[in-house]
């Protein structure tokens, strides 16, 4: 499997597709094109059994010889299609030196481990090397796209790495429409969503406390945080209390911070920075509103579906966000959930003021919810699922749909 970075806490899924494919005996292979330096890492990172490998960030001058040794393997190997494949390289609008030597070095230890198919997770840098190795080593691919990966790849580009690839997945029927559309029929393209873990309800609702609102994300300007805090505002001078909790860290962190004195909320929100997996579960169980304002931007990004809305429904939590295309696939508007237009914080403090004063609306919107959750986002039916879309495109061996031991790796 190729992705972009690893470990990372934001994608957990990714580590949960992993951890499946090693229960049902795969042996897998991990290439990351760079090391995150995250504080915080997900709880079920000890579970992996499989090697991770980190290619070189840039065109590194050290590795000049480790490339050409690469490239000379590669062409012993398979020397009309490496030529071949090498020719459809250079010719790519998207090539660049530092791409090119991590796709070699990648297509050279592909042939090492014995040719194994490629998985590759994101359509933007991950998808160009993983496409080029491809070509070099005389494997097949299979795609799993998301989000930013999809909306900000040039549509040219992002056709070539679809069309090129075994299978495409991805997580929302929206940009499946769009992939599908790209493929032109050469391609099958699959809908999987992610899905979370459905566990008994283990919220603890304290009577007489505070109403506790809670946002998980990390701190970027299409999560819309700025958008919750003007709601709060509002929520504040309209004389109700609440306390509003934000787990997550990034760019954005500055800028919401000074927007919280701006406001005079400091008495009201809590930055709690990067949590664990079972620290964020404690933080759902003492919530009693979740709050996501997501937005597009203008360059198109834009979250697909975000899991900490599925974690939330889950957890039995009535959520509060907006109308983008992903979302509106897991919230039925005023019955799983209650959404807003984006950028609009008045209607978001209207959805937050219903569930604030009005604890049987809480609980029939988030026992919707879990149902929701339970119907078309519970984890045990979408890792299988993944691995059946990959075996049937032959990525992972057809036994492993099964969960029976296998010896074949999946680079």
């Amino acid at each position: 499997m190729l992705v972009n970075g690893f470990p990372r806490l934001s994608e957990t899924f990714v580590l949960h597709e992993l951890l499946e494919l090693e229960r049902r005996g795969v042996r897998l292979h991990l290439f990351a094109l760079r090391r995150p330096a995250e504080v915080v890492q997900q709880d079920a990172l000890s579970e992996l059994r499989a090697t991770v490998e980190y290619l070189p960030e840039g065109a590194v001058p050290h590795q000049r010889t480790r490339v050409r040794l690469a490239h000379a393997a590669l062409i012993l190997n398979r020397r009309t299609g490496y030529i071949n494949g090498l020719a459809d390289v250079l010719a790519s609008p998207e090539y660049s030196r530092s791409l090119g030597v991590n796709a070699a070095l990648l297509a050279h230890r592909l042939i090492r481990l014995g040719s194994p198919p490629l998985y590759v997770h994101f359509a933007h840098k991950p998808a160009t090397v993983g496409r080029f190795a491809s070509l070099l080593a005389g494997v097949p691919y299979a795609l799993s796209a998301h989000a930013k990966d999809i909306w900000l790849t040039p549509e040219a580009e992002l056709a070539r790495k679809v069309q090129d690839a075994a299978v495409v997945l991805t997580c929302t029927e929206h940009a499946r429409t769009n992939l599908d559309r790209l493929a032109d029929g050469l391609t099958p393209v699959h809908l999987v969503y992610h899905g979370v873990e459905l566990k008994g309800r283990s919220r603890s609702e304290g009577r007489g406390k505070t109403p506790q609102l809670l946002a998980v994300g990390r701190l970027v300007e299409k999560k819309g945080h700025e958008t919750l805090l003007l709601a709060a505002a509002l929520l504040r001078d309209r004389g109700l209390g609440f306390t509003l909790r934000l787990v997550g860290e990034g760019p954005e962190w500055p800028r919401l911070q000074r927007l919280v004195h701006e406001l005079q909320l400091a008495d009201r929100v809590v930055f709690l920075g990067p949590l664990s997996e079972s620290e964020v579960r404690t933080e759902y169980a003492s919530a009693d509103v979740f709050a996501l304002s997501c937005r597009r931007l203008a360059n198109g990004d834009q979250d697909g579906l975000p899991n900490v809305i599925l974690e939330a429904m889950a957890h039995g939590l009535p959520v509060v966000s907006t109308r983008l295309d992903g979302i509106v696939e897991a919230i039925v508007d005023g019955e799983s959930g209650l959404l807003a237009d984006q950028d609009d914080p008045a209607a978001v403090a209207r959805h937050l003021e219903l569930l604030i004063e009005d604890p049987a609306a809480r609980e029939r919107i988030g026992e919707a919810g879990r149902s929701r959750i339970a119907e078309r986002f519970e984890r045990g039916t979408s890792l299988p699922h993944v691995v059946t879309v990959l075996a049937g495109a032959g990525i992972v061996p057809t036994d492993a749909v099964e969960g029976q031991r296998s010896l074949r790796a999946v680079a």
